[in-house]
Parts: structure tokens; sequence; C-alpha cells
């Protein structure tokens, strides 16, 4: 039986692989990248080609450093969907080489890796699980578990900026979130995860680490088995293993100390 499925950041490395590794399961699959249509010709129709003849293909654009723009693909998810069996948040971008604030005043990575996330589940929760169980992966990295969480200093204003540290901070954000969400769902039938998918050979990873891992079907891998799960609300998994996430992802404070900054962060794009 197949689902209504939405994959962010679906145009290269894990997504790619993801979005050929699950679309024989989607009656509807929206896939969501960085770069227009005209330009993703090429995955489209590899796509397409390990579809299901009546799935329906649907490729949305949207820059996750721009919050208004986030607010606009919300908008249009909803507008060709119904209820959504599957979000999978998988949409990231490296820490840049230097400290970087976005037109909306945060941080980049923290907005492109967090806020982002968190605002495009926001304004499509009312669908997820509505009427039939839902499910939302949120993809974390394992280097989450270094950080801490600046809720003082999000824009790291203060010093401390490295690639993989605001990288490191985002995860750790979108960990808690995961963690806030599984306990504040909307209704039982919606449950929230999150997975370190492995360490992957991508550009993201090369552009912070001089380390080399394994292809992105590996992490496709991963993200499948974990997305078809069930009655593991509130799970973080270390590609298909649960496992402890960093003790302030489960601190009920830290959680809604994030939760309050978030909510006032988002306020003006709230949908």
């Amino acid at each position: 039986m197949g689902s209504s499925i939405v994959l962010t950041g679906a145009t290269s490395g894990i997504g790619r692989a993801t979005a050929l590794a699950i679309a024989d399961r989607a009656d509807l699959l929206v896939l969501h990248g960085l770069e227009p249509e005209r330009a993703v010709g090429n995955l489209l129709r590899s796509v397409r080609a390990v579809m299901r003849p009546e799935t329906e293909l649907i490729y949305l654009a949207a820059d996750f450093g721009d919050l208004t723009v986030v607010a606009d693909l919300v908008a249009a998810i909803r507008g060709v969907t119904g209820p959504i069996d599957l979000l999978i948040n998988n949409a990231a971008r490296p820490g840049p080489p230097g400290r970087t604030l976005t037109k909306d005043s945060n941080e980049v990575t923290f907005q492109a890796n967090y806020l982002a996330q968190v605002a495009l589940t926001s304004g499509l929760e009312a669908l997820i699980g509505n009427g039939s169980r839902g499910r939302v992966v949120n993809v974390a990295s394992a280097t989450h578990l270094s950080a801490r969480l600046r809720l003082d200093d999000l824009t790291f204003a203060g010093g401390g900026y490295s690639p993989s540290a605001v990288y490191a901070h985002a995860k750790l954000a979108l960990v808690t979130y995961s963690c806030w969400l599984a306990t504040h769902r909307p209704r039982p039938s919606l449950e929230v995860v999150s997975v370190h998918p492995g360490v992957i050979s991508t550009p993201l990873l090369h552009a912070m680490f001089s380390i080399t891992g394994d292809a992105p079907e590996h992490a496709a891998g991963n993200l499948s088995h974990v997305a078809w799960l069930h009655d593991d609300n509130g799970v973080y998994y270390d590609e298909r293993r649960p496992a402890p996430p960093n003790p302030e992802a489960t601190a009920p404070a830290i959680q809604e100390s994030l939760h309050e900054v978030t909510v006032d962060l988002l306020r003006p794009w709230a949908c």
C-alpha cells in the first residue's frame, strides 16, 4: 500500500538516494530542493523510473535560508496534498567558513537546519497522521552529542564559531525539538523520531570534516528502515539502533526553553 510522502533536501546526497529508495512506496511523493525544477530534471526522471505508474510526483523548490520562502513552501504543500503519512526532514547545509546571518537575522546554519524544519513541520502538523498513522522523521547527526545549546547566544555573536560547531548546535536543536514534539504531539496517530543516518560521503560532510564516509545509499537504507517503523514515538536512532541522544535533548526544562525561543523567532511566519 502506498502513502503520501514529503521529503526535503531531495536533490543531492542522502536526500537524492532516499528519494530513489522510497519512490516505490508512495502514492504521492512531494520532493523539495533548493534548485529550480528545470535544474533537477535528471533526478525527477530517475525517480519516475522507479515509481509505480499511478504515483504522483511533485517537485517544489525553496531556500531554507529565507523563512518567508519556507512559509510559501508550507502553503504549496498544503495545496497539493491531503493527509500526509510521512514527512522526512532531511534538508541541511554545512556551516559556512565564517559566521553568517540570514536576512531574518538568524545564524544561517541554525535557521536552515533547525528553524526551517520546525516551521515546515508545524505548518503541516494538522495533515500528518490525520485520519491514519503519520510519522515525522528528523534527520539528525551524531555530531549533536558533542554540542550544547546556546539559548542565550543562538547567533554565536559571543564567539566560539566554527562550521562544525554551528552544524552540531543546529542538529542538537533538531533532536531536542523532536523529543519535545514527541511529548506534545497533537494526536496519538502522529509519531516523531530523529535519526543519525551514518557518516556519509557527501559534499556537506567534506565541507566541514576531512574524513570519508559510506555511500549515500547506506544512509538511504537507514532512513527507509526507520521511516516504516512504528510504536517508537520519541526515539533517537543511531542508524538503525535506538540510542540515547544528548542528555540536553531529553531535559524537559531545556526543551521548553528552546520551544519558547523558537516560537518567538518563528512568530512572524506562523502559519
